[in-house]
């Protein structure tokens, strides 16, 4: 198995968090670019598996798909089967959801609470001819309570940032990266039957507590990683702190000829 992964796996292992690693590991591409590609209003969107579509995007605005949400779709829809009930939470653009309405999941449902990128979701979902329901809210609470899930994607931002930081509400998650993931963690467990499935992105940031949040209701399995390398300058002001959480063991980064990459990899959250 890859040094650069074990060494993070160890990482994790080293503070607890308990998980498999997914027999057909996926090594996923590396992403060494900007967060987001291009500055097209719309951009189309290819994932193995479904047709291609187009993506109505703002990425000056910080609401554009990007190589995250790409790793996350490509490990999901391999998941879905026709007839599979899908929640996408924190839907942005509505990739995801319109993903897996291209491979046959039903009853889909997009929340976010950015009423912008809601508006974009729904013109990316009608280009597409997939129907979703929408709801602008928070997390689970924006899912009525009478409708149910097989699997839940959760591509949520867990960037640690402190007070008074400048990140886009798209990406800033308390000190620690774990506050919006550890709020929906306990939403799904009091929420998700039995055998559902969530999915998320997760990148080597944020403290392992945010791990820790979903193993007490769910089986987590590791299943495909990537190298995501920063770019000049990228997190400008906010770098210091993230070194410093690093070298207290609270985020992961390591090296590469001097070129500084972060550990990206998709999990599934199985609830028992």
């Amino acid at each position: 198995m890859n040094p650069e992964f074990l060494r993070y796996v160890e990482w994790l292992r080293g503070h607890g968090v308990p998980f498999e690693i997914a027999g057909a590991l996926v090594r996923d591409e590396d992403h060494d670019g900007p967060l987001v590609e291009g500055d097209e209003e719309m951009r189309p969107v290819e994932i193995p598996g479904i047709p291609p579509f187009v993506e109505h995007r703002d990425p000056q605005g910080g609401r554009a798909a990007d190589h995250a949400t790409l790793s996350l779709a490509r490990a999901l829809i391999p998941r879905i089967a026709p007839g599979t009930r899908f929640w996408d939470i924190g839907c942005g653009t509505g990739v995801l959801a319109v993903a897996a309405g291209l491979k046959g999941a039903s009853a889909i449902v997009a929340t976010d609470v950015d009423e912008k990128a809601i508006a974009l979701a729904r013109r990316t979902a009608a280009d597409a001819n997939v129907a979703i329901r929408f709801s602008h809210g928070v997390l689970l609470e924006a899912v009525p309570a009478r409708l149910e899930a097989d699997l839940v994607a959760a591509n949520l931002p867990h960037k640690p940032c402190p007070a008074g930081g400048t990140l886009p509400l798209s990406q800033r998650a308390g000190p620690d990266g774990t506050d919006i993931h550890a709020a929906f963690a306990a939403q799904a467990a009091a929420r998700l039957g039995a055998g559902a499935t969530v999915g998320f992105w997760l990148h080597s940031l944020p403290d392992p507590k945010l791990l820790h949040a979903y193993a007490g209701a769910f089986d987590l399995t590791l299943v495909s990683w990537k190298r995501r390398f920063l770019q000049p300058g990228e997190y400008r002001g906010l770098l210091p702190f993230l070194l410093d959480r690093v070298d207290k063991g609270t985020s992961y980064m390591a090296e590469e000829s001097g070129h500084r990459f972060l550990v990206g990899s998709v999990w599934l959250a199985r609830h028992r």
